[in-house]
Formats: C-alpha cells, sequence, structure tokens
C-alpha cells in the first residue's frame, strides 16, 4: 500500500512539472547545468516575480535546489531526485493493484 507521504511526494512532483514554464526551466537546468536566476529569467522571457514563483514549486517538490550567493541565486536540478520521482510514478501507474491495497 502506497504511503500519504509517497502520495504527496509524488503529487507535488507532477504538479510541478505541470506548468510550460516549470517544464522549460527543468529542461534548461537538465540541459545547460546549473544556472542563475536571471540567467533562466532572460532566456525563457518572464518577469522576475512569476519565475521566483515558478522556482518556488519546483523547490517545494524538491527538483531544484538554489543557492544564494550575494544577490545572485543559483537553480540547480536536482536529478537523483528527479530520477527517483520518475520511477516511483512509473511503478505506481503500473502496479494499479499497489495503490488500492
Amino acid at each position: 500500500m502506497l504511503s500519504e507521504a509517497h502520495l504527496r511526494d509524488l503529487r507535488a512532483y507532477h504538479r510541478a512539472l505541470g506548468d510550460v514554464t516549470r517544464m522549460r526551466i527543468v529542461q534548461l537546468l537538465a540541459t545547460a547545468g546549473e544556472r542563475s536566476a536571471s540567467e533562466i529569467q532572460e532566456h525563457l522571457h518572464v518577469s522576475q516575480p512569476l519565475l521566483s514563483w515558478h522556482l518556488r514549486r519546483l523547490r517545494r517538490a524538491g527538483l531544484v535546489s538554489t543557492t544564494r550567493t550575494g544577490r545572485e541565486v543559483r537553480c540547480m536540478l536536482d536529478r537523483a531526485r528527479f530520477a527517483e520521482l520518475h520511477e516511483r510514478g512509473f511503478r505506481t501507474l503500473m502496479n494499479p493493484a499497489q495503490a488500492t491495497a
């Protein structure tokens, strides 16, 4: 049987990826590596407050980590966490008996 924590993690993961802008942020960090928030903002052509909101959703899901150096915020994709949640979601979908037990 799936625990509440397990389901909560999967829900946060799928909600975080449920927006085109957040998917673009994840794609940029996956392909280009660590980037500053201002670099992401310029690349995606979004406002700073909107980018901060999207990054907060990704951080809460555990997909992106940020570090602050002075005024600069650096963002990095947590590849291990992303792979873990992706695999967990796949296993849950492929084994529906586990979800209802």
